[in-house]
């Protein structure tokens, strides 16, 4: 089979949106992407929106068996389709983009276009149960389900940290996240320290509000992430109230998770879905979990999650089910 992966950031990158991305390249495939893409900044934008229109003549008339959109950017995918009929096309949502940008009307006037393209392709991998009962509620395209990944490896941690009461959060700091509520539990709970790891739009503002038990570390490179998830006693996996959230984990619930690190998330349907327990809707649920959790150390609360975690979201095993996806679809 002749198989192209498509995806608007470098190759370098894809790894940090699909963890199961190296062991896909391995299997052999033609990785199709922007030579050059800045994750942060306005080019960022102006790029997405070319990728819709750049991505189908990256591949038409190269006569793929099979075209993996491995990217989740809306419309492109449909377009993919049209240019290149004869080619199965395979589109995984690592979540619904569009919800992220606009709502009210102008979302359900794009929204016809973006289940046009859904309805375009052959096949849809969706990573949550949640996110696939949805678009089937959608679209009559076939719908699978499989994990967002993590790669263990890249966050086995050998060296022991003394447990210190540390709470931490990891990610980029924007405004539209609620991170203020970090702020205010360090208030409530001034025993125990606070790490904000991370850089972005409300990093400024956040370091001028925050208590003195909070630390701000910035960016750090992703290869580093490891030694500083290690010194939590306790995670914090914060997301918007956007409607396009409740179908996603997000890397940071499967970070911790895999490290064993017990982890609070804001709650959401993908998290009532699968029964999780440590969720939080106000600062009180937060504070109630951070003290439960701090206090029940012992009760290996993190262990059990992280069984949970190698076996549904390990990385090998995700690229597996992917190419299985694949071969399938091209073997039509």
């Amino acid at each position: 089979m002749k198989i192209a992966l498509l995806h608007r950031h470098t190759a370098k990158d894809i790894k940090q949106t699909n963890a199961a991305f190296p062991y896909l390249a391995k299997k052999g495939m033609d990785v199709l992407t922007f030579k050059k893409f800045n994750r942060i900044g306005k080019m960022k934008w102006i790029k997405s929106f070319l990728w819709i229109i750049y991505a189908p003549f990256l591949v038409e008339g190269k006569g793929y068996d099979v075209i993996y959109c491995d990217d989740s950017f809306p419309f492109y995918a449909g377009l993919v389709k049209h240019f290149c009929p004869k080619s199965k096309v395979v589109l995984r949502l690592g979540d619904i983009h569009l919800l992220y940008y606009i709502q009210g009307w102008k979302y359900r006037l794009l929204h016809k276009l973006e289940k046009w393209s859904w309805r375009k392709v052959d096949r849809i991998i969706a990573i949550s149960k949640t996110m696939a009962e949805y678009l089937r509620e959608e679209v009559k395209t076939p719908v699978d389900v499989v994990f967002d990944p993590v790669d263990p490896k890249d966050f086995k941690c050998d060296a022991e940290a003394e447990s210190k009461n540390i709470i931490m959060f990891h990610g980029t700091l924007t405004k539209n996240k609620g991170l203020d509520i970090i702020l205010e539990a360090a208030r409530k709970l001034p025993d125990y320290e606070f790490v904000i790891v991370g850089d972005g739009e409300d990093c400024e503002r956040l370091a001028k509000n925050k208590p003195d038990n909070v630390f701000m570390s910035g960016w750090i490179k992703p290869e580093q992430l490891k030694w500083h998830l290690n010194i939590a006693d306790i995670g914090l996996a914060i997301r918007s109230k956007n409607p396009g959230n409740e179908f996603v984990v997000t890397s940071p619930w499967l970070q911790y998770g895999v490290m064993g690190i017990p982890c609070i998330v804001s709650r959401r349907r993908v998290f009532e879905d699968m029964d999780y327990p440590y969720q939080y809707s106000n600062i009180h649920d937060l504070v109630f979990w951070i003290n439960y959790l701090i206090e029940h150390k012992d009760a290996k609360f993190g262990e059990k999650w992280q069984k949970y975690i190698l076996k549904k979201h390990d990385a090998k095993k995700v690229a597996y089910q992917i190419w299985a996806i694949l071969e399938k679809e091209g073997g039509k």
